[in-house]
């Protein structure tokens, strides 16, 4: 037990602590939208082609903006980033429900909305992910990234489980309500933080410099713009197309909304269950851990090709979870370990920004494909080449020369 509550002691920490309490809630919320606005969308116009366009419009500004708000997560002290990020996205979730609840939103409105929603994004994920290095030591940043990964694998797991539910309830409306306070409350303990402000490289660097100089972190290291474009790929190939496919194929069933929730539920409490699993397993060479691990995104369409019931892809779903939530705290433990701490927000940045790059455009398209080919084969598609979008970086020498550090493996 003694090494159980070692790989834990990160929560000693107050301020690590007060930011795995606001995250954990705000995830909780952040699992309830998805679901209620997909079946919000579907409930207005039962088009997938409206709900491709209304879940990219979320995405869209990510991409758009996360290079320059990695600029300013390096700039600024990154706490006070993620809170105004926080407070911005409770507003607009708040004018969504308001929308929802009245019975009088349209599908442009709700574009607009997660518009704003994206863009606030945008700023609060480079921030976070160059936080976490600060407020614990170097050997405790893996243990710290599963700790988070479990508070948001708690969140995701329990807010789709219980969406349905709410949906039936109170409504789409009622459920976005709830993702709105839960920003407050994240926001409130971001507000409790005292981080020490980072020292800049270059004192004085115009933005645009520092812009090129977070460009060249990346190029420098053949490894890092492999793994990048790789992500972006199996995120095109599967799993942006399965945000649509998924509720359409279930769509047609009775109790279509409830059977999504689970699903969504599986997957975040796989999320969970692997996040935990990260505080106790070390890979030598990371970066083929991830992109096998990745390899397993293909499984959920093909479930979907396969005709199987809901309850098989919820089973699916959770063990892909699982390697997702190992993936995720192998991954951000490299970044954070190998980039220098006054240029990961900006190295996070080209993280996000290229793996959300085709995002949009995966969501926009898999309604026409359905449409054009059919939901089989579309999954089918969708299966094989994400299959092949996840590999093909086993062919590169830099991503099997990388090996763990030294100080990543001391618990």
């Amino acid at each position: 037990m003694t090494g159980f509550f070692r790989r834990w002691r990160v929560l000693h920490v107050r301020n690590f602590r007060n930011l795995f309490l606001g995250q954990a809630v705000s995830a909780f919320g952040d699992g309830l939208t998805p679901v209620a606005v997909t079946f919000a969308v579907l409930r207005m116009s039962g088009s997938a082609t409206d709900l491709g366009i209304v879940l990219a419009a979320q995405i869209a500004p990510l991409v758009a903006l996360t290079l320059v708000a990695g600029v300013w997560g390096d700039r600024l002290r990154r706490e006070r980033v993620m809170l105004v990020s926080d407070c911005v996205r409770a507003c607009s979730q708040g004018i969504l429900a308001c929308l929802l609840l009245t019975h009088s939103a349209r599908i442009w409105e709700l574009v607009v909305l997660l518009a704003v929603y994206g863009a606030a994004q945008a700023f609060f994920v480079p921030a976070a992910g160059a936080l976490t290095p600060q407020l614990v030591e170097e050997s405790d940043v893996q243990a710290a990234n599963a700790v988070l990964g479990f508070a948001y694998g708690i969140g995701l797991m329990v807010g789709p489980a219980v969406a349905g539910a709410l949906i039936a309830l109170i409504g789409p409306g009622g459920a976005v309500a709830i993702d709105a306070a839960t920003f407050l409350v994240s926001a409130g303990f971001l507000a409790t933080l005292r981080v020490a402000q980072l020292e800049r490289v270059r004192r004085g660097a115009s933005f645009v410099a520092e812009l090129r100089d977070g460009w060249r972190e990346v190029r420098d290291r053949p490894w890092l713009a492999a793994m990048l474009l790789r992500t972006a790929l199996l995120l095109f190939t599967v799993s942006a197309p399965f945000q649509v496919l998924g509720p359409l194929a279930l769509s047609r069933h009775p109790h279509g909304a409830a059977h999504w929730g689970i699903v969504l539920g599986a997957f975040s409490g796989g999320i969970l269950v692997g996040g935990a699993s990260a505080l106790y397993l070390r890979f030598a060479r990371p970066l083929i851990a991830c992109a096998l691990l990745g390899a397993t995104a293909a499984a959920s369409p093909l479930v979907l090709a396969l005709g199987g019931h809901f309850a098989v892809l919820a089973v699916v779903q959770a063990l892909r979870g699982v390697a997702v939530g190992v993936n995720a705290v192998i991954w951000t433990t490299t970044l954070q370990l190998e980039i220098p701490n006054a240029s990961l927000a900006r190295v996070s940045a080209w993280d996000w920004m290229c793996s959300l790059a085709l995002w949009p455009v995966g969501l926009a398209l898999a309604g026409p494909a359905t449409a054009a080919f059919g939901l089989t084969v579309t999954c089918w598609l969708s299966a094989g080449l994400g299959l092949a979008a996840s590999l093909w970086v086993l062919a590169v020498r830099g991503v099997w020369g990388l090996r763990l550090r030294r100080e990543a493996a001391t618990v």
